[in-house]
């Protein structure tokens, strides 16, 4: 027997023998019992998936009618994390959280609320007015207000939180935006008008209050704390022996200014008395000390440029200035006055004329604006809303006239 192998041999394929078949029809039907398995194995643990759901929500119910609290907060807890994207876990967490007081949670639990469902916005409304009320988080409440209006904006509540908050803390400005988008929307309430009219001068006894409780939330707040003094240096409360030892702790203006030498406040209530004081140069001191990216867009700073530029005889530039904060708050009294003694002066009587009966009826809002500070309980809306509809008229405010006839129309 020839035993050497040969490349021939190398070349012959192999036989396939009964056990080779055998395994590979084992591996082939294992193949197809497990894909055949796969649905059925996703199916049992979406079954299983639904019924642990399903019993969260019912223990839920169950626990929330028995005011079981503290078991309320354990199964819901064990829901959110069972499904973490519904908004329902997250509303029983956070009633849970309230039932207790538990106020850092519960803004937690409601910001989970997923955008896309309809709660999310009473859910963020609640968290606002509880960053507001009980967290004393100010701007927090503010931001989740803007949030609500992301979602949707004609929502009432929202604009009327911002717009106040924003007029508290003497944002002017910003403000005026709020004001002037919620009038735009149709979304505005009686008070968003009273802004409107006195956005540029107002100074509510309440700014100390108010601002008295958030300074608490931020002690080194340079808005709280300017905005708390105002109504203390307004009313002259530091001067009045009954008063000034209730309000000790409240700087003087100039103390307040050099810790906050830029601030338009300080520097517009400064501003006001030395004009009243006829002091020009120290008018014009202050006006330097405006930011300039503020001055631009402030009433207040064109006003008192005015003032200096007509006390330097430059006339047509005070008139350039007071129309520049006329075209900024057509609203304030003060400015309108100031343009129609100019205009009066020059003997231009048409123009003068119409600038005093804008006066007469923004200086008349105005006082009925500044006697509600005691009682804003008495603001007759139908006729501040009829006098109001006649001076936007007059200045041709078409946004605000249109939502004021609509508003007298149904009053």
């Amino acid at each position: 027997m020839n035993a050497s192998i040969t490349r021939h041999d190398f070349e012959k394929p192999l036989p396939t023998n009964g056990l080779m078949g055998k395994s590979r029809r084992w591996w082939f039907l294992l193949l197809v019992t497990l894909i055949a398995a796969a649905p059925i194995g996703y199916a049992t643990r979406q079954v299983m998936y639904n019924r642990a759901i399903a019993a969260c929500e019912q223990q839920c119910q169950e626990l929330k009618i028995e005011k079981n609290w503290s078991e309320l907060a354990k199964v819901s807890e064990s829901w959110s994390k069972i499904e973490p994207d519904a908004a329902d876990p997250w509303l029983y967490r956070g009633e849970a959280a309230e039932e207790i007081s538990d106020w850092k949670s519960l803004v937690q639990y409601l910001d989970r609320v997923p955008r896309s469902d309809t709660r999310a916005v009473p859910a963020l409304l609640k968290k606002s007015i509880v960053e507001f009320e009980k967290l004393n988080r100010p701007f927090d409440g503010a931001k989740t207000c803007d949030q609500v209006l992301e979602l949707n904006p004609q929502v009432t509540a929202a604009h009327k939180q911002t717009v106040f908050f924003y007029m508290m803390t003497l944002q002017r400005r910003e403000a005026l935006a709020r004001i002037r988008r919620a009038i735009r929307l149709g979304r505005e309430s009686p008070e968003t008008y009273v802004f409107l009219v006195s956005a540029s001068w107002l100074n509510p006894a309440s700014l100390y209050h108010n601002n008295t409780i958030w300074l608490e939330s931020d002690p080194e707040s340079e808005i709280f704390e300017v905005a708390r003094a105002m109504p203390i240096y307004y009313t002259s409360a530091k001067d009045d022996p009954k008063q000034a030892a209730a309000v000790e702790h409240i700087p003087t203006t100039e103390k307040l200014l050099e810790k906050y030498p830029h601030n338009p406040e300080l520097l517009s209530f400064i501003i006001s008395l030395s004009i009243t004081n006829g002091d020009l140069e120290r008018v014009q001191e202050l006006v330097k000390a405006f930011p300039e990216n503020l001055a631009e867009k402030d009433p207040r700073y064109w006003r008192a440029r005015a003032w200096c530029e007509e006390a330097l005889g430059d006339v047509d530039q005070a008139e350039k200035s007071l129309r520049r904060g006329f075209a900024l708050d057509p609203y304030w009294w003060i400015i309108h006055f100031q343009l129609h003694d100019l205009l009066r002066r020059q003997q231009r009587l048409d123009e003068a004329a119409y600038f005093f009966k804008v006066y007469k009826l923004s200086k008349d809002l105005s006082i009925e604006i500044t006697g509600l500070n005691n009682s804003p309980e008495s603001l007759d809306e139908k006729k501040f809303c009829r006098e109001l509809l006649v001076l936007a008229e007059l200045i041709e405010d078409d946004e605000v006239i249109h939502t004021l006839k609509r508003r007298v129309a149904t009053q």
